[in-house]
């Protein structure tokens, strides 16, 4: 039996640079790197942290760090 026939949704497995939402505190991060298990984000700020409960952002979440990444780009005048 599979995800189709159980109308199940599958596992979220996000690749390397995909935005991602740590499950426990909300915060969105780029994926830097994943063991299997854990993953390491890293903010728009810059800033990396560990997770092992994470999750599909939403689209209003996916717009935050876009949105910082605009304005950081509009500053350095790029």
């Amino acid at each position: 039996m599979n995800a189709f026939e159980t109308n199940e949704e599958p596992a979220y497995v996000p690749g390397l640079g995909d935005w991602t939402t740590d499950a426990r505190t909300g915060r969105v991060g780029s994926v830097v790197s994943w063991d299997g298990s854990t993953l390491t984000l890293r903010a728009p700020n810059g800033e990396e942290w560990d997770t092992a409960e994470f999750r599909r952002p939403t689209t209003r979440e996916l717009l935050v760090p876009r949105v910082a990444e605009a304005n950081r780009r509009t500053r350095r005048g790029l």
